[in-house]
């Protein structure tokens, strides 16, 4: 079968599905990679329901949504594609080879720009959303894997897992502006509300790295559960929320005293975490057990739990971050 027909039979599978859902304006959605399933959970962040699954890609892992969710972009590592989705339309416009092994995926608050770490091929793919065509390939450190944008595309950081350290990439340049050394295997990253710190999940010594971006400098060191591996950030509680993988928790770090103050049960190893756009709520993919906890902010508890697909990594800001629709 050519590439143009597969294209077309992904194309028309995910139109399909999306009937019931365009135009995305009626409510913000979260977009739950399930790996194993070779699909998306699609759910309703106003109600906390799922609203469908999509078939796309081989084994998807990263996702990461545009501000207004118009754009959703997902990495599939063993297909090392990306596959670039209409959020407003509910099409898939393509799907790019991208590389060896495309991992950790961010994007532009325009939906402009991705940037795709590719775990095998120790680069970051810059690809430009409107004309869906690689710019460049950054060489990074060895094993990227978590990747993070700032508001105006200006700042990429990259956490590079085998080196320990974490790249600053210029996003006018495309080149490595500096380097800092953070934990064993950094994998998330975050940038915080006001894009004044950074924060790395390190999976190997079991702590987050808080860096300083005025200087690049580590500020903090933060012990946590065991095997960190992605972040969220509250603005609205002023605290730091990362899942424990081996652990099946979330702990919760304090802004301004950079210690956990509580940790809270989770399904089975959480991976993927984000905050909606008011910061009320955390939402938490559990790989082994298929579904998404929803944490509220405040109480710091599980308040509801959502089936999902086999295998919910959603590894990445996995729903828009512009004002929720009411």
């Amino acid at each position: 079968m050519s590439v143009n027909c597969v294209l077309s039979a992904k194309t028309a599978a995910l139109a399909a599905v999306f009937v019931s859902l365009s135009p995305a304006s009626a409510a913000p959605l979260a977009y739950v990679t399930n790996q194993k399933a070779d699909s998306i959970s699609v759910i309703d962040l106003s109600d906390e329901r799922l609203l469908s699954t999509l078939s796309v890609g081989k084994d998807p892992a990263g996702v990461a949504v545009s501000q207004d969710g118009a754009r959703v972009i997902v990495t599939s590592p063993t297909a090392r594609e990306l596959a670039v989705i209409d959020g407003k339309q509910g099409l898939v416009r393509k799907t790019l080879t991208v590389g060896e092994g495309p991992l950790g995926v961010a994007i532009t608050a325009d939906g402009r720009r991705g940037f795709v770490a590719d775990f095998y091929g120790h680069f970051v793919s810059v690809v430009d959303l409107d004309a869906l065509e690689i710019i460049k390939r950054v060489p990074v450190g060895h094993y990227p894997a978590g990747v993070t944008v700032t508001q105006d595309g200006r700042r990429i950081f990259v956490a590079e897992r085998e080196d320990d350290t974490v790249s600053w990439v210029d996003g006018v340049t495309l080149a490595i502006k500096r380097t800092v050394r953070v934990g064993r295997h950094p994998f998330g990253v975050l940038l915080d509300p006001e894009e004044r710190r950074l924060f790395v999940a390190n999976v190997e010594s079991n702590d987050v790295t808080v860096i300083d971006l005025d200087r690049f400098e580590v500020i903090a060191t933060i012990p946590v559960g065991e095997r960190p591996y992605a972040l969220a950030f509250s603005g609205k509680t002023d605290a730091l929320f990362v899942t424990n993988q081996y652990d099946s928790t979330v702990s919760v770090i304090s802004g301004r005293e950079y210690k956990v103050v509580k940790v809270i049960p989770v399904g089975q190893y959480p991976e993927g975490i984000a905050t909606d756009a008011l910061g009320e709520k955390v939402w938490v993919a559990n790989w082994f057990d298929n579904s998404v906890s929803v944490i509220d902010a405040d109480r710091l508890q599980v308040t509801k739990t959502i089936s999902t697909g086999n295998g919910s990594r959603a590894f990445g800001q996995f729903m828009p971050q512009g004002p929720l629709v009411r």
